[in-house]
């Protein structure tokens, strides 16, 4: 890592065991100037301020998730996957000459654990304090004298929620997924091999509940004080929930409004439940020729999303949302690698296909007087993607080298259908839709375009690598990047809410430093970087839509520096740091016509973007007598306060906020058990994740990080 110019962090497997990681919000605590964006219960990257906060799932985040070095297009593909893992790289910046679509903010790739040639296996063993048990498990070996495999698998069973609902007596929020992959590997003498790696995972969990918190005085009259100034509490009696009042009027005021200060009680009348599926799988070739290697890289993706969710998160049926989803992926990877040791120059060169298919049926209900707001967004969207790439490195000097890359796309979006209005819901086969069609709301067919666009894109990279020393890189870089157009179609409430999207646009300048210093023992690396972004999509609200709609307007101009170290001062003890610095601001001359009236845009900052970032994490080694070691850990990261929406009004406003973690176990020398007592948010801080400020409706929607909770894990190998 420390001779590549690229700003990057990397975590092997035990470390990640070590902090923790079970998800991809963990990895993202522990790099600067990255985080993750949450929307339906789906978790999208962020870095550098570049990361998907759209209301619609059918948009590609401009950060790219790979699995094994499969692009997973869509945020909710990545969940019931990242198990078995043997290292993540978190890439910054542009990265589509190597790297693939999509990536203008950067890409995290995750790597699993291969089947070996010698047998192994191994057993993991959680529970935590929400009565929530998780297993980890693998077994690993020779089949034949040219055959080896792999099969492991992983289930989480939480007994208990973090939330209480106080209308439905319960609590909820429980995780309970359950996945296995299984591989097997073929190798031979001459330098060829074939991967077959299949995947599957169930998920009935529920969805983390919001808190509704209104915004209306008592008497209907206009927005609370509270609310305007950002302060507003569900405890605030003054503040309730305005269309709550339209509803169901004539009751207790405490059906108004939630009547708790804290977040983890909940009232909605609904419940938030899961019922997603998976399946998927690839075949790798690749042969070794003499001075480069062959791969073909084989992939389809299949995923089933049918949730539901009780949008204003109150005791009154009111607002509530059936998403359901369809979607299918195949892609295909060629590539040819130089060995990197061939005379003064390497390459990589290759072809990319990618093609969609996203079948959607999400049914919006808002009940009387209000039903003709009811929206059914039924609609297919097929993507066809190609693409051809190179990537270059020069030998200049024995101490310089030239970076350069290009990659030509070429992508075709293809839309049907629309939103409708509707009356009454049934179900069948499991999904929930309008009892009668009153009305088309918006359609693709009377789109200017048609429902279909094309896109080309050039983009490239040039940079330089020098080296004066050994352990001393310097490194410098331009770079551009291309994020797919699309549209955003999700409950448009008339037709000019049903966008076409124009692709964005950006242009990366970077410079940085790594270094090895002090024997060997101090890591310190820096980085600076500018970005001129074009054509941003951006998530605002539209006086006729009952969710955020996507447009297409925004320039954003973003400078930045992170600076990363690592040091081991004494023998056992390993201490990292990382500091992030983010200015973004909006340039875009966008007028906003809201809830709260008319709004201006620019010199705002873009949604999900702290100006600051901190990370560090703490290991001590203590080595104990007669072959066991006694580990202690801690990791910590703190996030700037930051606007969950891009119209930066005080509602959307969150505080900055600590999370830190501690670990503590005993393992034997040998590495073949571990048992360890942990703690994640040992300080209970409540923080937000979510937002959804709806001040039409009459109400504000967080979403928050779970609360502090500790546990106990055992883990063998055999």
């Amino acid at each position: 890592m420390q001779k590549v110019g690229i700003t990057m962090a990397a975590f092997g497997e035990e470390q990640l065991k070590e902090l923790g990681v079970t998800d991809v919000v963990n990895v993202a605590a522990n790099v600067s100037n990255v985080q993750v964006n949450y929307g339906l219960g789906n978790n999208f990257f962020n870095i550098r301020g570049l990361g998907l906060n759209e209301f619609t799932s059918n948009l590609d985040a401009p950060v790219a998730v790979h699995v094994d070095e499969v692009y997973m297009s869509k945020g909710f593909m990545t969940g019931m996957t990242l198990f078995d893992i043997e290292h993540v790289e978190v890439l910054k910046g542009p990265q589509g000459d190597l790297f693939g679509r999509n990536t203008t903010g950067g890409a995290v790739n995750f790597f699993t654990n291969k089947p070996t040639s010698y047998f192994e296996a191994g057993v993991s063993v959680g529970y935590d304090n929400y009565d929530t048990l998780t297993t980890e498990n693998f077994i690993s070996g020779p089949l034949s004298d040219n055959l080896s495999g792999r099969l492991s698998m992983y289930i989480t069973e939480q007994g208990e929620g973090y939330y209480y609902n106080t209308n439905r007596q319960d609590d909820e929020g429980a995780v309970k997924e359950k996945a296995v992959r299984g591989q097997l590997l073929w190798e031979n003498d001459d330098g060829t091999s074939a991967l077959l790696s299949m995947h599957y995972g169930k998920d009935k969990s529920e969805l983390h509940p919001y808190e509704g918190v209104g915004n209306t005085l008592p008497d209907g009259s206009g927005f609370c004080p509270a609310y305007l100034d950002g302060t507003v509490q569900g405890d605030n009696a003054n503040c309730l929930r305005g269309l709550d009042l339209i509803f169901n009027p004539g009751q207790d005021i405490s059906q108004y409004y939630p009547g708790e200060s804290d977040p983890y009680i909940t009232q909605n009348n609904l419940s938030f439940t899961v019922d997603n599926e998976s399946i998927g799988g690839l075949v790798r070739i690749e042969h070794q020729l003499d001075n480069a290697t062959l791969s073909s890289i084989t992939a389809y993706e299949q995923f089933s999303q049918d949730q539901r969710e009780d949008s204003d998160g109150s005791p009154v049926t009111s607002v509530e949302v059936y998403w359901f989803t369809e979607f299918k992926q195949f892609t295909q990877e060629i590539r040819l690698s130089s060995d990197f040791d061939h005379n003064n120059w390497n390459y990589i060169v290759g072809l990319f296909y990618e093609h969609d298919d996203f079948d959607n049926a999400d049914y919006l209900t808002a009940y009387l007087p209000f039903n003709g707001l009811n929206n059914y967004s039924k609609y297919n969207q097929k993507v066809d993607a190609v693409a051809a790439f190179a990537h270059i490195e020069n030998e200049l000097t024995e101490d310089l080298r030239l970076i350069s890359g290009v990659r030509y796309s070429w992508e075709q979006t293809s839309l049907t259908g629309g939103t409708y209005k509707g009356e009454g819901l049934k179900s069948i086969g499991g999904e929930e839709q309008p009892v009668t069609i009153t009305g088309v709301a918006s359609t693709a067919a009377n789109l200017s375009d048609g429902g279909q666009r094309t896109d080309e894109n050039v983009t490239f990279k040039a940079g330089l690598e020098w080296s004066p020393q050994e352990d001393v890189l310097y490194y410098g870089s331009i770079s551009t990047g291309f994020r797919s157009g699309g549209y955003s179609v999700a409950f448009a409430a008339t037709q000019d809410e049903l966008t076409s999207l124009e692709p964005e646009e950006i242009t990366a300048y970077e410079i940085g430093f790594k270094s090895t210093l002090a024997d060997r023992s101090l890591q310190f690396n820096g980085s600076i970087f500018r970005y001129d972004f074009q054509n941003g999509h951006i998530d605002v609200d539209a006086p006729n839509s009952p969710v955020p709609i996507t447009i297409n307007a925004a320039e954003i101009e973003t400078i930045g520096a992170e600076i990363d170290l690592q040091w081991v001062p004494i023998d056992g003890l390993k201490l990292s740091s990382g500091v992030g610095w983010v200015d973004a601001e909006l340039k875009s001359e966008l007028t906003l016509q809201t809830g709260i009236g008319e709004v201006q845009l620019q010199g705002n900052r873009p949604a999900f973007n702290p100006k600051y970032t901190y990370n560090g994490q703490a290991r001590y080694v203590w080595e104990l007598h007669d072959g066991y070691d006694l580990i202690f850990a801690s990791d910590w990261s703190w996030r700037d306060e930051q606007y969950l929406e891009v119209n930066n009004q005080p509602s959307n406003l969150i505080d900055d906020y600590w999370i830190v973690n501690a670990r503590i176990a005993l393992e034997s020398t040998e590495n073949d058990w571990r048992i360890s007592l942990w703690g994640k948010n040992i300080t209970d801080t409540q923080y937000v994740t979510y937002l959804n400020d709806l001040p039409a409706f009459g109400w504000l929607l967080r979403g928050y990080g779970a609360p502090s909770t500790y546990g106990a894990t055992f883990e063998m190998k055999f």
